[in-house]
């Protein structure tokens, strides 16, 4: 038997053990309403007694049981303790019943169907042989009361005071619920069988995908790792390329347009593929989770602020003003190199992709709610309502992005996105072409202060 057919019938077992305590409750039940709905000559007080008493059993079978789970077996050991007392379990029960019955009417005690339980509950847990020698016992028993019944004087025919009931038609009634008992013990065989089947495909299945998945996480682990290993071999010789390239710069002659132009075309494809390098850093290591982000309180007015400072360079080439909106008291306590990368990127894509002009790029923060909402906006060329959906995915450009702009690496809002969620926030993006964009970044409750932390002064 294999480790997961093994595992399939501990947990079986262990359902059986539970079900028992439903018969013990179902049986209380029955013996206190039996009177009403059974108007027999039965000994409904000796049959509760004999009711407890496997109640009491149970507590034996329950306390065995976990002792044998908490022994920390593997299945297959467990499995072998534990199936000769599910055999012990199941021949008690059917001679306590039998007992039962012979003391309470013998084979015309309707309970008599209770065999069909246990008929049923050994085709669930055992193989086709085993729950046979039970479907077996659950025919054979029967008949053996319907035989003895004369050996106890004190059994009296549960039919006695209805006419025509004869000794004929008790057999016949008995030979009706043999045919049943052969008919639903190959019927559940056979479904047991086939279930059993599918459940061991499904498992096996389940396993495979399981293994799967974690050898993907693997391998994905390993092509991070190794991406960062190249961009660490690419960063140094692209910077030296740059420097390499202001030398020669420098040295052209100033009426040389062509060779000065060739030269900074060069320097600016360097500075793109820096921005790659250092955008696909940050996706690696956030793919790998292997960011050590340390929470502090930030000055978010102050952090901005810089920021901006550093992009007013680029704008006011481009005559665009950016202004800072918020209440410079707020604190935000959250990894403040992730919040200057989320701030970086939101501003360079707003600088980049607005047009030269009086177009002014708006960057505001607040406290709404539960969330701290850092926003930027601009009036540029917007994204068209069809790309949106993909704007945040790994080296996706809009197409008007791509038009105007020709170099950019298309991974700005995909590490804006990973890092937000990586601190329990969320990106919204609203957006209209040739009128702008809003870009609002949101941080999780928990971590705001609207007034500066005394530890900070």
């Amino acid at each position: 038997m294999s480790s997961l057919e093994q595992d399939v019938r501990v947990e079986r077992l262990g359902w059986f053990i539970n079900l028992r305590w439903a018969a013990v409750a179902g049986g209380l039940t029955m013996m206190a309403g039996g009177p009403f709905v059974l108007p027999f000559d039965i000994k409904y007080f000796q049959l509760i007694l004999f009711v407890l008493f496997l109640g009491l059993l149970n507590v034996f079978y329950f306390l065995y049981w976990k002792k044998l789970l908490k022994s920390g077996l593997p299945p297959n050991l467990l499995w072998e303790k534990a199936r000769p007392f599910l055999h012990f379990q199941m021949v008690a029960d059917l001679c306590f019943l039998t007992l039962m019955l012979f003391l309470s009417g013998g084979a015309e005690n309707p309970l008599i169907l209770f065999f069909l339980f246990h008929l049923a509950i050994g085709a669930m847990v055992f193989r086709v042989g085993e729950s046979l020698i039970y479907a077996c016992l659950a025919l054979a028993l029967p008949w053996i009361l319907f035989f003895t019944e004369h050996l106890n004087p004190k059994n009296e025919s549960l039919w006695k005071e209805i006419n025509g009931v004869t000794r004929a038609h008790e057999g016949a009634i008995l030979f009706a619920y043999s045919m049943t008992v052969a008919g639903l013990w190959f019927f559940l065989s056979r479904l047991t069988l086939d279930l059993r089947s599918r459940e061991k495909e499904l498992r096996e299945m389940s396993e495979r995908l399981l293994t799967a998945n974690e050898q993907l996480k693997q391998l994905d682990i390993y092509k991070n790792r190794f991406l960062k290993q190249v961009i660490f071999q690419l960063k140094s010789p692209a910077i030296e390329m740059d420097f390499d390239l202001s030398s020669v710069e420098k040295a052209i002659p100033a009426k040389n347009f062509k060779a000065t132009e060739a030269v900074k075309t060069a320097k600016k494809r360097v500075w793109i593929l820096l921005e790659l390098i250092e955008d696909l850093v940050w996706l690696s290591r956030v793919e790998v989770q292997d960011v050590p982000f340390k929470k502090d309180w930030i000055d978010i007015y102050g952090v901005l602020l810089k920021r901006i400072q550093m992009m007013e360079g680029n704008a006011g080439e481009k005559g665009i003003s950016l202004k800072l909106h918020g209440d410079a008291q707020i604190r935000l306590r959250a990894d403040q190199e992730a919040f200057e990368r989320v701030a970086d990127n939101l501003l360079s894509n707003a600088v980049k992709y607005t047009p030269a002009g009086p177009n002014p790029i708006l960057v505001d923060f607040r406290v709404q709610g539960n969330w701290l909402v850092l926003a930027v906006q601009d009036e540029g060329i917007g994204i068209p309502p069809k790309q949106q959906e993909k704007i945040f995915e790994e080296f996706y450009r809009a197409s008007n992005a791509k038009a105007i702009e020709k170099f950019g690496t298309g991974l700005g809002l995909t590490i804006v996105k990973r890092i937000m969620d990586l601190h329990g926030g969320k990106v919204e993006l609203a957006s209209e072409t040739k009128k702008g964009t809003r870009v609002e970044t949101w941080w999780p409750m928990g971590v705001i202060a609207q007034v500066r932390p005394p530890q900070l002064d």
